[in-house]
């Protein structure tokens, strides 16, 4: 009796997810999309099993949703607080692209100079890249990360400066964070002061406790809380050691807690950290000469035409993005994840719920499928996925069917994962990746002859699936 109550509270706490994305009508009150937006962010919590978070949504200056959920230290059941500090990655990268354009906006530097004014001893091919080139990730240059983190800068750029250019300079988009520590050098050598001194000073005056730059995930920072990774073998979470030394701390070394950067949001909004033209400029598309997709000067463009969004993520475990037409901005901070988010997911989940203008429909109802094979048995979980469908029978679910199936496959439960694969096949049975992701979980259960018939159908549907010929090569010599 017991699981059967189980079961009803986690298919009514479903359905009741599926009905805010569904929800078309008038706008909901403050009080509704702050209960919304809870009831999504402990169901993303329960099913990828997030140990804490701090989420906040801000729209027409005002907080609509802020909350702090489970825990900064799982050891010593410590929870999240407002004062406990996120390393937030990648998410640097906006801190640091502001800082450079507040140095244009006085003058001391332009998007059109070239680093070889402010970085010596650069190879000649590198002498015309530019700061625009940087910030747009169009340089070309090679990537530092490649080489020993230990030597020094001298060394460092002696190494780099014998590798040739990727492509030439604006060509197309690559994420190399040499650039960013390019710039980080161009901060330091422009103002004479350490470049974490000079953004907390110039963003941060208010809230110098609260912000740490550390990219060294040993130091122990009080208030900080480190980052935990799951360990399959011994079915727990650890702590991530990676250390990433001092060159990247323009590119992932900020350390902060919410009320920091929601006071950042705020100045950022008012031009009080950038005068509204350099913001325009900031957030204006760079003009690459071949890139499949739109990016800004520094801040990442998301969504299709009319819902878009610019901002940056981080590790997987934070986000900061604002949909300007609408005046919302979201923020995601965690500290870490046994099955990782899609961090584009809950940000197109929070932003749907929090304004109906920016219901993206089959998106969220994707996520609703996914949360509900999560959360729930199989058997309900059906019954969840048949009533979305019935409804909303011209979307595709693709997404939500392959993304439920991947998250029992991850976990070993090979069975459930066969069960939704199944299901994805004969929903979609003209999709290849549905047949694939059915031979690997056949596959990983030593049913290779199922395995095999799958794959092959996979193949029939798309002759250029890597996968699936690999797969079949590796059952045709006997494993």
């Amino acid at each position: 009796m017991k699981n059967y109550t189980l079961n009803i509270a986690l298919l009514l706490s479903l359905l009741f997810i599926v009905s805010c994305s569904e929800h078309k009508g008038s706008p909901d009150k403050p009080k509704q999309v702050h209960e919304k937006i809870d009831h999504y962010i402990s169901s993303l919590i329960k099913a990828d099993e997030i140990p804490g978070m701090a989420i906040a949504v801000v729209k027409d200056g005002q907080i609509i949703h802020k909350k702090n959920y489970g825990l900064a230290n799982i050891a010593h059941n410590v929870p999240v607080t407002d004062s406990t500090l996120f390393r937030v990655y990648s998410t640097s990268k906006l801190i640091t692209i502001v800082a450079i354009f507040q140095l244009i906006e006085v003058g001391k530097i332009s998007l059109d100079d070239p680093i070889s004014k402010y970085i010596d001893h650069l190879p000649e091919l590198w002498q015309n890249i530019k700061i625009e080139h940087l910030i747009s990730y169009s340089s070309g240059l090679p990537e530092y990360k490649d080489f020993d983190r230990y030597l020094s800068d001298k060394s460092m750029l002696a190494k780099l400066a014998k590798q040739a250019l990727h492509y030439p300079k604006g060509y197309k988009y690559e994420y190399v964070q040499t650039n960013f520590w390019f710039l980080q050098l161009i901060i330091e050598k422009i103002t004479g002061q350490k470049f974490e001194e000079f953004v907390k000073q110039n963003q941060f005056k208010n809230h110098s406790n609260h912000v740490v730059f550390a990219s060294n995930s040993l130091v122990d920072i009080p208030f900080r809380v480190a980052k935990y990774q799951y360990n399959k073998e011994y079915n727990a979470y650890e702590k991530t050691t990676y250390e990433a030394g001092p060159r990247s701390l323009a590119g992932n070394g900020l350390n902060i807690n919410l009320n920091a950067l929601l006071d950042w949001n705020t100045k950022l909004d008012k031009d009080q950290l950038l005068k509204r033209e350099i913001k325009l400029k900031m957030m204006s598309p760079y003009k690459y000469e071949n890139n499949p997709f739109p990016f800004s000067h520094g801040w990442g463009i998301y969504g299709p035409e009319g819902k878009q969004y610019y901002g940056f993520a981080g590790g997987g475990v934070s986000a900061f993005m604002k949909f300007i037409d609408k005046d919302i901005s979201i923020i995601i901070l965690s500290n870490g994840f046994r099955n990782r988010p899609v961090i584009s997911d809950a940000i197109i989940y929070l932003s749907g719920l929090s304004d109906s203008d920016l219901i993206r429909e089959e998106r969220m109802l994707n996520e609703d499928i996914r949360l509900a094979f999560i959360l729930n048995n199989y058997t309900d979980a059906l019954k969840i996925y048949k009533a979305i469908k019935l409804k909303n029978n011209t979307l595709n679910f693709e997404r939500g069917l392959n993304k439920a199936g991947h998250h029992y496959f991850s976990k070993e439960q090979i069975d459930t994962s066969i069960a939704i694969f199944k299901l994805y096949t004969n929903e979609y049975p003209n999709s290849s990746n549905a047949f694939n992701n059915l031979g690997d979980a056949y596959f990983n259960k030593k049913q290779y002859a199922l395995a095999k018939e799958n794959y092959q159908k996979s193949l029939e549907l798309n002759p250029k699936n890597e996968n699936a010929k690999e797969m079949l090569n590796k059952l045709e010599r006997g494993i």
